[in-house]
């Protein structure tokens, strides 16, 4: 297996159905709710967002990891902090360290582009990504209430200093 950086266009709708099988069970299947992957495409083209791939021998995407600079307008701290947007492994090759060595190749060419931290939020009770994310070194940054689709779903943040 190997890691590098999707081709746009090329790779964007294999990251998609990649992305969708991932999420296909859980609360966050609908995609469209909180996932652009035009915006995505605009993101990494104009060089604020770094999306990876996993891919084995043959090419297939195995998984992938998404993450956005903060807002340019931020100064310092845009340039610094990084938010993780994505992390999907196809559920077949769930639990074989895939997300884990995105995640570290992810924190290293964010090093590389200058960020000194990586956040991430989830939804609170969704205790398989917070522990994912937890054993990857990330730490608890605090909770808001009603955050995400409404009331009743808050979220978690987590966050790594690199």
């Amino acid at each position: 297996m190997k890691i590098e950086s999707i081709l746009i266009p090329k790779d964007t709708k294999e990251v998609e159905s990649v992305t969708q099988d991932a999420f296909s069970e859980t609360g966050d299947a609908s995609l469209v709710e909180w996932l652009s992957f035009g915006e995505m495409e605009n993101v990494i083209n104009g060089g604020r967002g770094i999306c990876l791939k996993a891919v084995d021998d043959a090419g297939r995407i195995l998984g992938v990891t998404y993450a956005e600079q903060e807002r340019p307008s931020n100064g310092n701290e845009g340039v610094e902090k990084w938010v993780i947007i994505l992390a999907a492994v196809l559920r077949e090759k769930s639990g074989k360290k895939i997300g884990s060595q995105l995640l570290q190749e992810m924190e290293k060419v964010v090093q590389d582009r200058g960020g000194a931290k990586m956040f991430v939020f989830t939804n609170e009770g969704d205790e398989r990504v917070i522990n994912f994310y937890r054993k990857n070194g990330y730490k608890d940054a605090g909770r808001i209430e009603d955050y995400q689709y409404g009331k009743g779903n808050s979220a978690v943040f987590l966050l790594k200093y690199l």
